[in-house]
């Protein structure tokens, strides 16, 4: 028997969704407004909410920070069975959030004039527009603050619909407002942005939701001041998600810079709408990466090495293989997707055609940098992560395109898939040489589980009980476990997965994934099975009968523990030699 990936990949298909929902909270209402102002006023105005968009990637910093860092820090937490630190985390990474920004929005209100003039460079007719947009953009950054954390907390409490539903909900009302305003009231471009505050206003009342459910395992707590040295490891963990928009900060505000000096109003033209459809695709290729960032947090807690490549492959499979569909479609309808935002000149239709299929050959190469920069922030190898961040998003790109933007405007698209082709080759090396340096065990960095190992996956049923014990007791003896050790390694797993068969066969738990350690001085046994929760150290069903089993089970361990992260219910064994 071995181990499959059947209870890992479930989970990340489960939180798959959610996660994209979250993600495109980011980006949807930028896309939305793009679209509306495109088709409504035209395509000057779109032009001007483009010069924007770095502004949106400024925001996200504090808001990825605390988002991500503290949720990644907070399940570490819980699967170390340290609720009071993941509590901890919880209260200063949300109001941290909070707080920053609403600091972030009172500057960026109070130099709105200064900042438009430099994003539009002087230019006059653009400075108005963006003037207009910058207010509502400012006002909302605190509103995006609590909705992406909430809905983040709501995901890993598997509390999906509510997840889904917060972004989803609040860029539906952004829809429906941005023709409201706009179209019928007249507002402009400002329209746009008040429409994408009105959305997340209904976002931050459904917020509620989550912090009156039962079910949330993470609570505000007035001991998180004093653990405020948390805060720098928040930092820490969400430093790469950070990262990325600060360079997509820097990225934007460079290569629009080029773009305008190189080609102009018609290159500004192709640029805004080419980047609002990217964006399309940092929704798929962020959110499925990003995806793995809980799961492989637990996995690393747990120090489970064989569940961390499992998740890792499955993750770099969905996310290449979403990548290759949106290439597919770019590749085959760039005409019929600038329509969408009212580019329908066939003097700039014809060259956009061909830029925007160089462009987005960077689409699947973007895939696998999203997933290693996850994994290398989920198992704490932050130097990587940083680099690759800091390589992706302003040191090959904007050198290049001030190179390639000499030549031709084709030449200078061509400069964002080579820039992320060099990322790879650039990352690889320092993998390597990471590996060499600091004596790795592979070139993943991926610590190996201590003692001898054995990991296998059964079927949730009772019958797979027997099967399990078998093979738990024949790698035992196999590396020379005491006889009476080997028995009761049988024994334990034999009832733990019988029990969990019996009682945690809910909510479509189907498979049970067994680790078995062989230590000098004792053996380990984890299980892990994703059903309704099941606490095996309580011997009480729920009919009041106790579970004699369970009872022997403590008897012959050493120590035994339960914790539920993510969904899973993760039980520990310890049985030391006799």
């Amino acid at each position: 028997m071995k181990r499959n990936g059947t209870l890992l990949n479930k989970k990340y298909r489960s939180l798959l969704v959610a996660t994209l929902a979250m993600t495109a909270s980011t980006y949807l209402s930028s896309i939305l407004d793009g679209i509306m102002v495109g088709q409504i006023l035209g395509t000057v105005q779109l032009y001007a909410i483009n010069l924007t968009t770095s502004i949106v990637f400024l925001r996200s910093i504090p808001i990825a920070m605390f988002t991500f860092g503290g949720n990644t820090l907070s399940v570490i937490h819980k699967s170390k069975r340290d609720q009071q630190s993941a509590d901890a985390v919880f209260t200063l990474s949300f109001w941290g959030g909070v707080l920053s920004t609403v600091l972030l929005s009172v500057i960026g209100i109070a130099t709105m004039v200064p900042t438009a003039q430099l994003l539009a460079q002087g230019k006059q007719e653009l400075v108005g527009m963006v003037v207009d947009y910058l207010l509502p953009l400012w006002v909302l950054t605190p509103l995006v603050a609590v909705v992406n954390q909430t809905a983040a907390y709501a995901r890993t409490d598997s509390l999906r619909k509510l997840a889904t539903a917060l972004p989803i909900v609040a860029n539906i009302i952004n829809l429906i407002c941005d023709y409201i305003y706009m179209a019928i009231f007249g507002w402009g471009v400002a329209g746009a942005g008040w429409a994408t505050v009105t959305g997340y206003v209904v976002g931050v009342f459904l917020t509620l939701l989550y912090f009156k459910s039962k079910q949330r395992t993470v609570h505000f707590t007035k001991a998180a001041l004093k653990q405020l040295k948390s805060l720098g490891k928040i930092f820490s963990v969400g430093l790469p998600s950070a990262l990325i928009y600060v360079c997509n900060f820097l990225r934007l505000f460079f290569t629009n810079a080029i773009i305008l000096s190189f080609t102009g109003v018609m290159g500004g033209k192709i640029a805004s709408v080419s980047f609002s459809l990217n964006s399309l695709a940092f929704i798929l290729v962020e959110g499925a990466s990003m995806t793995l960032l809980p799961i492989l947090g637990a996995l690393y807690g747990e120090k489970d090495s064989n569940g961390q490549r499992l998740t890792l492959r499955y993750g770099m499979i969905v996310t290449v293989g979403l990548s290759v569909l949106v290439l597919i479609v770019s590749e085959l309808f760039p005409v019929q997707l600038a329509s969408l935002y009212g580019l329908t000149e066939p003097s700039i239709t014809s060259v956009f055609a061909v830029t925007f299929r160089i462009f987005s050959i960077n689409i699947p190469i973007l895939a696998v940098i999203y997933v290693m920069r996850t994994f290398f922030q989920a198992t704490k190898q932050r130097g990587l992560a940083n680099l690759l961040v800091m390589l992706d998003g302003v040191l090959t790109i904007v050198p290049l395109m001030y190179w390639f933007a000499h030549y031709d405007i084709y030449w200078l698209w061509f400069s964002f898939p080579v820039s992320k082709a060099v990322t790879v080759i650039i990352t690889l090396i320092a993998m390597l040489i990471s590996k060499k340096v600091q004596h790795k065990n592979n070139i993943l960095g991926i610590e190996e589980q201590e003692g001898i190992v054995y990991d296998f996956s059964i079927k949730n049923e009772v019958s797979e009980a027997i099967h399990a014990s078998e093979e738990a007791m024949a790698f035992c003896e196999q590396n020379q476990v005491p006889e009476n050790t080997v028995n009761a390694v049988g024994v334990t797993v034999e009832e733990l997965c019988h029990n969990i068969a019996v009682y945690a066969a809910e909510n479509g738990n189907n498979a049970v994934d067994v680790c078995v350690r062989v230590f000098p001085d004792k053996v380990n046994v984890r299980l892990r099975d994703n059903g309704a929760e099941f606490d095996p150290t309580d011997y009480i069903d729920n009919s009041g009968k106790r579970i004699t089993g369970l009872e022997l089970v403590r008897m012959l361990s050493s120590t035994i523990n339960y914790n539920r992260v993510l969904g899973f219910n993760v039980t520990n064994v310890a049985i030391n030699y006799n």
